[in-house]
């Protein structure tokens, strides 16, 4: 004999169960809660959040870095940055170009791999023109730093490490 019935008590049916333990107030309970799930669910899978406004180069470099620095090293940053703009705008353009001539050349076909690879290399060599600039003029900026900005600034002993890289 099943030990979930008394003996000598007859079993019934499914169904009186049911509408015994079911009353419109569980069964409205349990439609709200359901709905509720769902239109969580909806708004997770459809509700992407915009992507962040574009920035130019030297924008996106220095105001990261900048977080870091107290105020006047901060600015002393950002002044050094602002009269090399038109030359990131330069390289920026070339180097989005550069990227357009890649692009193109993938789509065509057949592929000319020769070209593809010079087109890969100035790209590359666009890339590595930008990254020059920036080096070069954060190691001209050094010198007017406050001693713990520098160290912030090249992450240091006891600075809490590198400026973590920004998320994609």
């Amino acid at each position: 004999m099943s030990g979930l019935i008394a003996p000598g008590r007859p079993r019934q049916s499914l169904l009186p169960r049911l509408r015994q333990r079911l009353t419109i107030r569980r069964l409205a309970l349990m439609s709200l809660a359901l709905n509720l799930f769902l239109a969580a669910m909806l708004v997770g899978a459809t509700g992407k959040p915009a992507p962040p406004p574009y920035r130019p180069m030297p924008d996106r470099f220095v105001e990261h870095v900048a977080a870091d620095l107290s105020d006047a090293d901060a600015a002393r940053l950002r002044a050094i940055f602002e009269p090399l703009r038109p030359r990131y705008d330069a390289l920026s353009q070339e180097y989005r170009e550069e990227g357009q001539q890649v692009r193109s050349l993938l789509q065509a076909e057949p592929v000319d791999f020769d070209s593809l690879r010079d087109a890969i290399t100035a790209a590359r060599a666009k890339r590595r023109q930008i990254a020059e600039l920036t080096e070069q003029t954060v190691l001209s900026v050094l010198p007017d730093l406050s001693p713990a900005g520098r160290l912030r600034l090249v992450g240091g002993w006891g600075t809490g490490g590198p400026p973590e890289a920004p998320k994609k």
